[in-house]
């Protein structure tokens, strides 16, 4: 898949279709937005791409409000390339740009050489003050003979999919909710760092702590059952977010203890995997007592891991 940074990168000599938006999470209702994009293009014998932002538009418009993020772009890019794109282009939204007027924005893509469809969610916005939306640009290109269309969005147990209700799952620690409206689990990419060394010097559990920006959307503290995915294979694991209150860290780590596994992995990239979500973090008495908590926690992860993939057969 080709990543394009600007406008002029896009090749003049092909028939394309974009979709649009920011897709955060890549959620059941964006891959509906991709499928429909490469339905298009088979049709109309083009490519099938990607228009999106990086970084977050609400970045530079309200740099005060934070707004998590559900992927890295790294992994929002691995993301499409699998759903079949073949190329992205990721525009950065700076001060000029997002003061433009709608017109302005639908007059580049219009000088796009090649430019055969659009696809974009009935809630996608654009130009200043998010003045633009999916009608007008179906109005405005209809004049143009370039067909746009709008995907609708997508509802789960009566519940609208979006990446603003994802979120909230996940920072309730709702997993299986929000892997319901993602369409799998929520998994975080990163490398391990160095650690306290607690986990193996005092409790006989030695675990992996996770780098994360602070960007990025992080359960509720707790402990889960979870997945490590180490060179492409994936081991079952509990995973614990918190400050440890039993050994009253200053810092929120993520710490995982992957079962059946002894290699070190210090400096290497993994992902985890988050299931469901075990209790609360707690302060426990003594060391020995979380330790004997935590051999707890690894039969009921394997308890739910186990039923997990027994629901994934067929």
């Amino acid at each position: 898949m080709e990543i394009y940074r600007s406008w002029e990168e896009i090749p003049g000599n092909q028939k394309i279709v974009l979709a649009m938006g920011f897709f955060d999470g890549c959620h059941l209702g964006h891959q509906d937005v991709f499928q429909k994009t490469l339905a298009l293009a088979r049709k109309l014998h083009a490519r099938p791409g990607v228009l999106t932002f990086w970084p977050h538009p609400m970045a530079l418009l309200a740099p005060d409000i934070h707004v998590p993020l559900l992927q890295g772009r790294k992994e929002k890019e691995a993301f499409m390339e699998k759903a079949g794109m073949d190329f992205v282009l990721f525009l950065k939204p700076d001060q000029k740009f997002l003061q433009e007027l709608p017109q302005a924005f639908m007059e580049k893509l219009a000088s796009l050489p090649g430019l055969t469809g659009l696809i974009a969610g009935e809630n996608f916005t654009f130009g200043r003050g998010r003045a633009g939306n999916s009608s007008l640009l179906q109005s405005w290109f209809s004049r143009r003979k370039v067909p746009v269309e709008i995907v609708r969005l997508l509802a789960e147990e009566g519940k609208t999919v979006s990446s603003t209700a994802i979120r909230e799952l996940i920072q309730q620690g709702r997993m299986k909710e929000a892997a319901l409206f993602l369409g799998r689990n929520y998994t975080m990419e990163g490398d391990v760092v160095h650690g306290f060394h607690r986990g193996s010097d005092v409790l006989g559990f030695p675990t992996a702590n996770l780098s994360f920006t602070e960007n990025r959307v992080l359960p509720k503290d707790g402990v889960y059952a979870a997945r490590a995915v180490i060179d492409g294979r994936s081991y079952p694991a509990i995973t614990n977010i918190g400050k440890n209150p039993t050994f009253g860290n200053s810092e929120r780590t993520i710490e995982t203890f992957i079962f059946h596994f002894d290699s070190s992995i210090y400096g290497s990239p993994f992902t985890l995997e988050w299931v469901e979500r075990i209790r609360d973090e707690i302060r426990f008495p003594s060391p020995r007592a979380l330790k004997e908590q935590i051999e707890k926690d690894i039969r009921k992860a394997e308890e739910i891991l186990a039923a997990e993939q027994n629901e994934k057969r067929p």
